[in-house]
């Protein structure tokens, strides 16, 4: 016999994970789908996790009201005040600082292995939360008044909408025929952390030269030890290279992509490649489905806002169900889950297309460009009502809607 739910998630990273808590905590019963065992195993620092997300005001406040944020350990969470980003052709660069806003910080960094743990403890301490880890959607159906689903294990699960939180290669996605735009950018991240001889002054670094985007992130000090998490966003050929390098000179080009800033005494963590790829999806729901997190969108990493944008999916997603429970109407109807497109498309393709311009506008080395980019940093760093805007969007608390 089917098991029945209000919502079906598919998908228990951060975004799926979270949506069942703060759906579950309006009494919505909740069926939480994943191939993942759900257990994550912590490294121990100094070898913080090479995965890290950039947490802005407006998630850590979503994730206050799950009660997650305040059960992590607080020495896996670095908080940064401070961002300072230059253009290693030149000599233009933008500081930003929480004190121009009177925010007390700009975000916070925080390994993705550790606050997944602190999601999925939370899950299971909820009573209307059924796991189905270890397994995956085997098929469904669709329609305006429910779904069915069946599972790889054989179980049948009855809803009133799915929600698909199964990632950049969503399988929901494209066993649905939803419609991406979507192209390769042409760059790899290299991942990992780092030992370095200098504090990070809780501050967030990035630079754009001729050794691809470079950002150095904060993560906690250990023994008055300093460490930070690099996203390094080259082309693909270059990536094989540095990939292939030893320790010791990989750590030399990164001392010199940074301009000699930090003195890197080691790798704490092994390098990962990741290939870079946008992606965005031209609806978000259809009777029944609605995606969410990287599912709908993925974009590049230089900004840091690949987890905000998820959450502020949930965040919009949760608030559509939890009023029209409560107004009896069907969860999957397709007029309540355009309810939630609407609040997130122009948004979450505002960010696409700024990112998308930024990364062409830092590619390029002509000569004209990198004169005319370093001189609009320039100007842009002396102008603070535009900084404080950018700040704020940034911590999620405005919108370019």
């Amino acid at each position: 016999m089917a098991k029945s739910y209000d919502l079906i998630i598919v998908g228990a990273g951060m975004v799926g994970a979270l949506s069942a808590i703060l759906l579950a905590k309006s009494s919505l019963r909740i069926a939480l789908i994943d191939q993942h065992d759900g257990e994550y195993l912590l490294s121990v620092p100094p070898a913080y996790d090479a995965r890290v997300s950039a947490i802005s005001s407006q998630s850590k406040a979503l994730l206050e009201s799950a009660g997650v944020w305040q059960g992590m350990d607080k020495s896996r969470i670095a908080c940064y005040d401070n961002m300072v980003v230059w253009d290693g052709l030149g000599d233009g660069f933008i500081d930003f600082n929480a004190q121009v806003t009177a925010m007390p910080e700009l975000g916070h960094l925080v390994e993705n292995a550790v606050l997944n743990q602190q999601l999925m403890k939370q899950v299971r301490a909820l009573k209307n939360i059924d796991l189905y880890l270890g397994d995956t959607l085997e098929s469904h159906e669709l329609s305006e008044s429910g779904v069915r689903a069946e599972l790889s294990s054989g179980q049948v699960l009855e809803a009133q909408a799915i929600i698909a939180a199964d990632g950049a290669v969503s399988k929901l996605r494209t066993e649905n025929a939803f419609d991406t735009l979507e192209w390769d950018y042409g760059h790899h991240a290299i991942v990992t952390t780092i030992e370095i001889a200098q504090s990070h002054e809780n501050t967030a670094w990035q630079s754009f030269g001729e050794e691809g985007i470079l950002a150095f992130l904060p993560l906690p000090s250990v023994a008055q030890k300093h460490y930070v998490s690099i996203v390094w966003s080259v082309p693909p050929n270059e990536a094989k290279s540095l990939m292939a390098l030893d320790e010791h000179a990989f750590c030399r080009r990164l001392y010199y992509a940074m301009n000699r800033r930090f003195d890197v005494l080691g790798l704490t963590q092994t390098r990962q490649s990741i290939p870079l790829r946008q992606r965005h999806a031209k609806q978000y729901v259809k009777a029944g489905l609605a995606l969410i997190g990287d599912a709908a969108h993925t974009i590049h990493p230089l900004a840091g806002q690949g987890a905000n944008l998820g959450f502020s999916d949930v965040k919009a997603l949760v608030e559509v169900l939890i009023k029209s429970h409560h107004r009896g109407e069907c969860l999957g109807a397709s007029k309540v889950l355009r309810r939630y497109q609407r609040a997130r498309m122009l948004d979450n393709i505002a960010m696409a297309a700024g990112m998308e311009a930024f990364k062409r506008l830092f590619s390029t080395q002509q000569p004209l460009v990198v004169q005319l980019r370093n001189l609009g940093m320039k100007q842009f760093h002396r102008n603070t009502a535009l900084k404080k805007k950018l700040i704020a969007r940034a911590a999620g608390l405005s919108s370019f809607s």
